[in-house]
């Protein structure tokens, strides 16, 4: 995942000894253990080179607006028995195994090719990690309406199976008592460019849907059966009585679905 999810880059962003190079608005001295200075010197400049947009590997996006809903108390993809980030935890957080080669990880270390982190680097995230991975200062205030920022998988996006879990992430903490089987859904629906009556015969999929223990913007779906291969519809309803709301109780406003296709493991 990231530079810690395998992509293979160019270097950029690591200087001859491997450190950081930060411009702009990025962090001019060294590297501290909290999210906004390994954002500055890593994430940013190094990560989101690949893992930036609706394309990123994973759907692991590094981005500054991003990073913390997609790691924080978010299963790994290429090993679901770990969170990217474990808050407290550092040994047992998918990311600081990858930047620091553990043996058992999937792929190769990462910043993948290139120069390792420098411990300095790794030292300040396992610390960030440690003292319970907290999120920027105000980023929650800084957030703005409530609302859906990601999910895994993508819209329109094919995925491999097997696919042991998707991944919503809001703007907002998510109100528990409103994720149910009315407000969260999954359906089999064959073919995306099915006619509306062919639709309207989709099957509905069962699954368990939870707020991530350590964050709670963050909703992991879980199907009770393995998913074969076909064309899939993940709904979130913002409308109507007990639609999916904050701890404000600002509902969502608005339903949000998306549509991704699961093809058999090659």
């Amino acid at each position: 995942m990231g530079c810690v999810a395998g992509c293979a880059g160019n270097g950029d962003g690591l200087n001859q000894n491997g450190m950081p190079i930060t411009s702009g608005n990025s962090g001019t001295g060294p590297i501290t253990p909290d999210l906004q200075s390994i954002e500055d010197n890593v994430f940013t400049p190094i990560c989101s080179k690949c893992h930036i947009g609706a394309s990123a590997p994973e759907g692991l996006q590094l981005d500054a607006a991003h990073a913390y809903n997609a790691l924080v108390g978010v299963p790994s993809v290429e090993e679901p028995t770990f969170l990217r980030v474990d808050p407290g935890n550092p040994d047992e957080s998918y990311m600081v195994l990858k930047i620091e080669g553990a043996p058992g990880i999937e792929g190769g270390q990462m910043p993948l090719g290139e120069t390792p982190l420098p411990q300095a680097t790794i030292d300040a995230i396992r610390q960030w990690i440690t003292n319970g991975a907290p999120n920027v200062p105000g980023a929650t205030a800084a957030a703005g309406v409530f609302a859906v920022l990601d999910t895994f998988p993508g819209d329109k996006s094919t995925v491999i199976a097997p696919v042991p879990r998707m991944v919503v992430t809001f703007s907002h903490e998510v109100d528990a008592s409103l994720v149910n089987d009315t407000t969260v859904t999954l359906e089999r629906i064959g073919d995306p460019d099915l006619d509306a009556a062919t639709v309207e015969r989709s099957v509905r999929v069962a699954i368990a849907s939870v707020l991530a223990v350590h964050n709670p913007a963050v909703l992991l779906i879980t199907p009770k059966a393995a998913l074969n291969a076909g064309v899939y519809r993940l709904s979130v309803r913002g409308t109507g009585g007990g639609a999916l709301a904050d701890l404000n109780a600002e509902a969502l406003g608005a339903d949000r679905a998306v549509v991704f296709s699961v093809e058999p493991a090659q």
